[in-house]
């Protein structure tokens, strides 16, 4: 334990994993059942389920998202030793952009084809990688909180890794962002580029 902050590791880690399992979970809250005059009506159903298209793309991209984000933090927080009063307000600023995940793919499935919709989307996403990015810079400086046995090299190798998986994931986001129009398409394109190019520097 860090005896001077009073908080284990295990107890931050814990709340990282809950956090990032019920908002994974809310998210497919969202994806609700069409209700039919006729249960055995099947052309119905179907065109039913084509009003529900765009919330379950965004239901699988979000959770996709998250679940990239979980292991990006992980792989992080694996390199931990203890934690202090800095790594807990930059951890807590991370989980309440997951928080808000739920409430901006919901958003994103009603209201796919306005432009507000996609920077409200996308800002949680460029603010969860700049304080990873702020994480990792952190945790390079204070070195007294990483293992022993935990080279430099190794922390910014698993950055490395971190950022190339973003950078192609919102690469490869880029067909189904073309259903939202061009800008969506554009941003996944301009942040996947960034990210891949933020790597090849680190």
């Amino acid at each position: 334990m860090n005896m001077q902050f009073g908080i284990h590791k295990h107890r931050m880690e814990a709340l990282v994993d809950g956090v990032f399992a019920i908002a994974m979970t809310i998210l497919v809250l969202e994806v609700k059942v069409p209700e039919l005059e006729n249960p055995r009506d099947g052309a119905a159903l179907l065109h039913a389920l084509q009003h529900h298209l765009y919330i379950i793309i965004a239901y699988f991209i979000s959770f996709a998202m998250l679940g990239l984000f979980w292991v990006w933090h992980h792989r992080l927080a694996s390199k931990v030793k203890e934690i202090d009063g800095s790594l807990v307000l930059c951890s807590l600023a991370f989980l309440s952009l997951i928080c808000f995940f739920p409430f901006a793919a919901a958003l994103f499935g009603r209201y796919v084809f306005y432009t507000p919709t996609v920077l409200i989307v996308y800002l949680p996403v460029v603010g969860l990688i700049l304080l990873s990015q702020a994480l990792y810079f952190y945790l390079a400086i204070k070195r007294k909180l990483i293992h022993e046995d935990v080279s430099a090299d190794a922390v910014r190798s698993a950055h490395k890794h971190n950022l190339y998986a973003c950078g192609i994931f919102s690469l490869t986001a880029i067909p189904a962002a073309l259903v939202a129009g061009i800008a969506t398409a554009a941003v996944c394109a301009v942040l996947g580029g960034l990210l891949i190019w933020r790597a090849i520097k680190a």
